[in-house]
């Protein structure tokens, strides 16, 4: 009989072993998470993909001891791409790192929904097909392999918690005819470029979000000013080079950095706006002063500006394959980039707020004690 209820699979576990289980599966989905990170750089190290391989066997082989069966064969699909790739027969990329990485994402997320009594994230029929096309992935050709992933990617990664699903007058926004002005400025911005459609509203809704959620430690209609116009002046900019996959020039680089000047500028111009102002100038800073225009580190860039230096390196980063038409990048890697640079690129304390906006981590129950 399948298991549909973790109760029901495990009635009287005592705490300790669920404390336990939960503690390695933690560990075993972080560790795996930086091995695939690692593979990028060296995708034909048989030491890292072995180490892989062993702890998703791990992960699945926890899962049966625990009583969570059910989810195990969306691991064996992972190990059904591992396999060959382990072998030598097809090559990694990063096409099937985020594949991967999204495979074992939604089962991290599985676990935790289970664990905390809520229903599947995918309905049984569904996840049975979509494991099925996992697995044939590892048997395409590698022209094919593409379109492939691209079909089952949305289905693991469908990037509801990408965006808070809370609307902008939700934000105590103050009404003022500037405001919709830039609004009505971005319709016509965002069709600039692959990279842009729907990215403005996308990284609005995720600023505004991440300030709530501290407190509103920055005034919310400057920030969404600040938000609407931090990339205005991009539009402005030869397509060629926004989207040039070399090595820009020196030069290129100048007319790029730009930017944050003249999206600054224009805010000052319209009056009120200085505070909106400032974040647009500083939002390419980093923590370590290894930013622009002006190589600001972490205490004197304004709280607004870390904030916008967070939500859009996650967007660009989702987005990064919009000219090519190559899937979206998912969610947890989006994540990870951001968190791999917590402390030296983006400030320790945005970060944190970030990960408590984006993606929530639940903690397991208490095990049910009845007999």
């Amino acid at each position: 009989m399948a298991v549909t209820d973790f109760k029901d699979a495990y009635s009287n576990p005592d705490a300790e072993t669920i404390t336990d289980f939960f503690a390695d599966f933690e560990d075993a989905y972080q560790a795996s998470e930086s091995l695939l990170l690692k593979l990028e750089h060296a995708p034909e190290d048989d030491a890292l993909l072995n180490d892989l391989f062993r702890r998703v066997h791990t992960i699945k082989g926890n899962l049966i001891y625990i009583g969570l069966a059910d989810i195990t064969p969306l691991l064996q699909s992972v190990e059904d791409i591992l396999e060959p790739l382990r072998k030598g027969q097809i090559r990694y990329n990063d096409l099937l790192s985020d594949l991967i990485l999204a495979a074992m994402d939604h089962t991290h997320q599985w676990v935790q929904s289970r664990l905390a009594g809520n229903p599947d994230l995918i309905m049984p029929d569904t996840m049975q097909q979509l494991c099925a096309d996992i697995s044939a992935i590892a048997l395409a050709s590698e022209s094919d392999r593409p379109g492939l992933i691209g079909k089952v990617l949305p289905l693991l990664d469908p990037k509801a918690n990408s965006e808070p699903r809370t609307q902008l007058q939700q934000f105590k926004i103050d009404t003022h005819a500037d405001l919709n002005f830039m609004e009505s400025l971005l319709a016509a911005v965002d069709q600039r470029s692959p990279y842009w459609h729907g990215r403005t509203r996308r990284i609005a809704l995720l600023a505004l979000a991440m300030n709530k959620h501290a407190g509103q430690p920055v005034d919310p209609t400057q920030l969404l000013a600040a938000v609407y116009m931090h990339d205005f002046a991009m539009a402005f900019l030869p397509l060629s080079l926004l989207h040039k996959p070399e090595r820009y020039t020196a030069h290129e680089r100048q007319q790029l950095e730009e930017h944050t000047r003249a999206g600054s500028a224009l805010l000052n111009s319209l009056g009120h706006w200085s505070d909106a102002a400032r974040m647009v100038l500083e939002h390419h800073e980093r923590a370590n002063g290894e930013g622009y225009p002006m190589g600001l580190t972490d205490e004197h860039t304004c709280e607004g500006a870390k904030i916008l230096a967070i939500v859009d390196t996650f967007d660009a980063c989702i987005n990064s394959r919009a000219h090519v038409n190559l899937p979206q990048r998912p969610l947890i890697r989006a994540i990870l980039e951001i968190n791999r640079h917590a402390g030296s690129l983006f400030n320790q304390h945005w970060v944190d707020t970030f990960n408590d906006v984006v993606r929530p981590r639940q903690k397991p129950p208490a095990p049910n004690t009845h007999s």
